[in-house]
């Protein structure tokens, strides 16, 4: 016992920790908002650690007009999992109690441990997909989204546009941002890319 409690091993513990606190501080820049030339920002970068479609909930839930849940909920995913959002934690929530009750929604979120630090709760459509906006990037094995998230995505994207293009590149460039993502369930990553304008 008196092992257990010597100078030693308190100095190593803390060592550790101080590790621990190094690492998270330098990784931390993935969630910093990014100044991009002149005065516009690009919104804070999240990875996505969660992406799950939720059981049918009664759950009553909403986001403050500061991006703010209102409240504290727990949901279900799979009969079996739970995820809570805590009343505070910062997030989106773009599905409607109907939503909800018929279990046609999705919870993407960035997660410390088995905590939300941020969310998106989204319709699903087709009982299939969930409709994203548009992939601007690519950055260590993961798509970058207009709005941040960054996901798992397919090798090569299914495009679905008008004119046939002959890579993704050739589609970002001629219809720059014009063009939202689909997230399959079944795959578990970003498949197809769809565009909205002619």
């Amino acid at each position: 016992m008196r092992g257990l409690l010597s100078f030693r091993f308190v100095a190593a513990a803390a060592g550790i920790l101080a590790m621990l606190l190094i690492v998270r501080s330098v990784t931390a820049g993935d969630e910093v908002e990014q100044v991009t030339a002149g005065t516009s920002t690009r919104p804070v970068s999240r990875v996505i650690n969660l992406a799950e479609r939720l059981d049918r909930s009664t759950e009553r839930f909403a986001v403050s007009p500061k991006g703010l849940a209102a409240l504290t909920v727990t949901f279900t995913i799979e009969e079996q999992r739970r995820v809570t959002i805590v009343e505070g934690t910062a997030g989106v929530n773009d599905c409607t109690i109907p939503d909800l009750a018929r279990g046609n929604c999705a919870i993407f979120a960035d997660l410390l441990g088995e905590a939300v630090i941020w969310f998106s709760l989204q319709p699903v459509v087709d009982n299939d997909h969930v409709v994203l906006p548009p992939v601007i990037g690519f950055e260590r094995g993961r798509a970058i989204l207009e709005n941040g998230m960054r996901l798992a995505h397919a090798p090569a994207f299914i495009r679905r546009c008008p004119t046939e293009y002959t890579s993704f590149t050739e589609m970002r460039t001629d219809v720059d941002t014009g063009f939202v993502s689909w997230w399959s369930f079944d795959e578990g990553e970003l498949t197809d890319v769809v565009c909205t304008t002619q």
